[in-house]
């Protein structure tokens, strides 16, 4: 069921934002005997011999940080959520009084899908005695604006934050989870927006960096007597995909690794102008950088044909995750292969994502999203990792027991050598899947 017909109405949910999800001893000093007669009284006592205590050797903080050794644990835990929720665009001046046949703008109905799975997983923690109230702001409001709440000390109080925000909003938020000391998790933007030394401050959608240096591993290992063509476009974003992929073949050790290829594509390029460079007698593995859909798919479209003469598998970037586009009968007879932190492109049969779709169709009457999924399932996690490890997680952060769906690898990143703390942590655990006539399977 498409979730396009969601209304205004839905938004009355966020009124409740606060859920409630020794013995002392006296000792007499026995009388000292006489010495005997033939005994020497000794001139001058010498003082007692003190063993010096055993050396102990201080044990560093996690990650150098000190606020990480604290164990601080709580019955209840204050987590605050941000999301696009655009209220003020649907709520009348006098308060949540809008019509039912209000439509909700798009992002607001992103936003909306990011709470309700949050929120579905409150209901979970509940059910097994983890204790969160949590505390919701929209980062869209005009009302209460998202830069007058981090001026005040409103968050003072929080024990966690988890975002769905923009490059701007990671920046200030994040700012704020370094100065109060506050774990930030960005749930779904996949940038570190120029972000360095805060080590507060978690990316669970890994960043092209992260995806790129994957892409170039996963070729290498994946495909045997290989030709690897990359196929770029003069702009900035993908002549960076290509340095990531260059860089991240420099660093590979690996005996059976093959030269990457770069290949620009401009706007008169045709697939003729890459015969010269594909081998017959080879698996021609073309990676496309582009973060654009529809440019990937177009020059898919041109491969196709090929086929006939050459062995090709494409790998495209992330940004074709959940693309329904390339299962159409126009796109069958290839291989295509992408990347995702999240490995939802198989929702309908996978047990515990069809459990959760279940739930969240019984309490919202509709089909949940990538964006309500990820909500879910972030929050369940990270309400686990409180619960065993206290406010300050990050020495244990990839510990299963929260697990849903995703299995998560949070390292730390260190964008210099010799800094004793990490500039922030982030997910490098990345699916790939495979594309083929129409269907979709794990590919790692």
């Amino acid at each position: 069921m498409k979730n396009m017909k969601r209304t205004a109405a839905s938004l009355l949910l966020l009124t409740g934002m606060g859920l409630l999800f020794s013995s002392c001893f006296l000792f007499r000093k026995a009388a000292t005997p006489p010495p005997s007669p033939h005994q020497e009284i000794p001139r001058a006592s010498l003082p007692p011999k003190v063993t010096p205590p055993p050396s102990q050797k201080t044990v560093p903080p996690p990650f150098g940080v000190s606020a990480f050794a604290k164990k601080i644990y709580k019955p209840v835990y204050n987590v605050v959520l941000f999301t696009p929720l655009d209220i003020d665009q649907v709520v009348s001046d006098t308060g949540f009084s809008v019509s039912n046949r209000t439509p909700l703008p798009p992002a607001s109905l992103a936003g909306l899908e990011f709470y309700e799975g949050a929120l579905l997983a409150m209901d979970s923690l509940q059910d097994e005695g983890i204790s969160i109230k949590l505390t919701v702001y929209d980062t869209k409001s005009l009302s209460k604006p998202l830069a007058g709440i981090l001026r005040s000390n409103e968050l003072d109080s929080a024990d966690l934050m988890i975002g769905d925000v923009n490059s701007r909003e990671l920046q200030e938020i994040g700012s704020l989870a370094k100065a109060k000391q506050i774990n930030f998790i960005s749930a779904i933007y996949p940038n570190d927006a120029g972000i360095t030394g805060n080590p507060f401050l978690t990316i669970m959608n890994s960043t092209l960096s992260v995806h790129c240096h994957a892409i170039q591993n996963f070729v290498q290992q994946k495909f045997g007597d290989k030709n690897i063509l990359v196929i770029y476009q003069d702009n900035a974003q993908e002549k960076q995909n290509l340095t990531y992929m260059q860089q991240a073949y420099r660093e590979m050790n690996y005996n059976f690794k093959s030269p990457l290829q770069p290949f620009e594509w401009s706007n008169n390029t045709t697939v003729n102008d890459l015969l010269p460079h594909l081998k017959k007698d080879k698996n021609n593995v073309i990676i496309i950088a582009t973060l654009y859909p529809q440019v990937a798919l177009s020059i898919i479209g041109q491969l196709i044909p090929l086929m006939k003469t050459y062995m090709i598998n494409v790998v495209g970037m992330p940004t074709l995750d959940g693309n329904q586009d390339l299962k159409t009968n126009e796109y069958y007879g290839i291989n295509v292969y992408y990347s995702t932190p999240y490995p939802y492109y198989n929702a309908g049969t996978d047990p515990a994502i069809r459990s959760m779709m279940w739930q969240f169709f019984n309490k919202y009457r509709s089909r949940p999203s990538d964006i309500a999924l990820k909500g879910n399932e972030i929050m369940f996690y990270f309400g686990h990792l409180l619960r065993k490890e206290g406010v300050y997680f990050n020495s244990n952060m990839n510990d299963p027991g929260g697990k849903i769906y995703t299995a998560f690898n949070i390292q730390p990143v260190y964008r210099n050598d010799g800094i004793k703390e990490p500039d922030y942590f982030e997910n490098m655990r990345l699916y790939f899947v495979q594309v083929r006539d129409g269907k979709s399977v794990p590919a790692n």
